[in-house]
């Protein structure tokens, strides 16, 4: 037996990798694929529920490197706060349906699982600190599991793997480096614990403060305490991830993966999460 699901995708302005409204034959979910840019025009869009989930994303063609996952009553407009806010997506995912169809605590459920799931699977950064432990309802669990999983479901189907981990070259460290506004900085990716090492004799601009983000900002300021402009660090500091180690080095908000690169070009993200490696 053939089991079949079938999905339409609408292509608004019948452009490809503009706004998509996707849906699944008999399920009330709707899908839509909002890149940044197009944030405005998504919410003049009508019919759309207010209710439901939602993924930022920093991808490059569903190669996905950061993710932020989240909850909404307003619907679209919910991501103009974090377009004010946050600078890291370039693609937001949401998963709406209307009220009647997910209930407030359910949604909380919903949102957990979401973010939980984005902190323990796939080898992408995450702005999601701490998992939320809403009330389950016994009687809702279920639903609220199957929905999730329909939702991660659509998000395969869509072209955007959370389960994707690195595929890292082995032998010894690659030395990457960053050179953006005449910044040579230096550094080493650590596959096992997905740390970055910054390394002795990088240089650090410290003209272009640090950008939300205050524990990198405090290892700057207690290392390079009365100095200005560009100094260069006396040793080796790890971070926990590949865009810390960069707004350590750059200021500003930075994307690690994209930043960091090897002697060829390539970047920490081709190098570690290239499916073709």
């Amino acid at each position: 037996m053939i089991r079949v699901k079938t999905l339409t995708i609408q292509l608004i302005d019948a452009q490809p990798d503009r706004i998509r409204i996707c849906r699944v034959e008999g399920e009330s979910l709707v899908t839509i694929v909002i890149p940044r840019e197009d944030l405005a025009e998504a919410k003049a869009l009508p019919n759309i529920p207010q209710r439901g989930i939602y993924y930022l994303l920093d991808e490059d063609h569903g190669n996905v490197s950061r993710v932020y996952a989240g909850q909404t009553t307003q619907g679209i407009a919910r991501l103009d706060a974090h377009k004010a806010r946050k600078e890291f997506w370039n693609k937001a995912v949401m998963f709406l349906d209307d009220d009647q169809n997910i209930s407030k605590d359910a949604l909380d459920v919903l949102e957990a699982k979401a973010i939980d799931y984005v902190r323990t699977h796939g080898s992408y950064e995450t702005d999601n600190s701490v998992t939320p432990k809403p009330y389950i309802d016994p009687y809702k669990e279920e639903s609220v599991e199957h929905l999730h999983g329909r939702i991660l479901f659509r998000m395969a189907a869509l072209g955007y793997d959370l389960d994707r981990v690195d595929q890292g070259p082995a032998g010894a460290p690659i030395i990457f480096h960053t050179k953006k506004n005449g910044i040579r900085g230096t550094g080493r990716y650590d596959k096992a614990t997905g740390h970055f090492t910054v390394l002795a004799g990088s240089e650090v601009n410290l003209s272009k403060p640090v950008l939300k983000n205050a524990s990198v900002a405090s290892a700057r300021s207690e290392i390079f305490s009365g100095i200005t402009g560009v100094a260069k660090l006396s040793e080796d500091l790890e971070f926990p991830t590949p865009s810390a180690a960069a707004v350590f080095v750059l200021g500003g908000s930075q994307n690690g993966w994209t930043e960091w690169v090897d002697n060829d070009g390539e970047t920490l993200n081709q190098v570690y999460r290239s499916e073709d490696e």
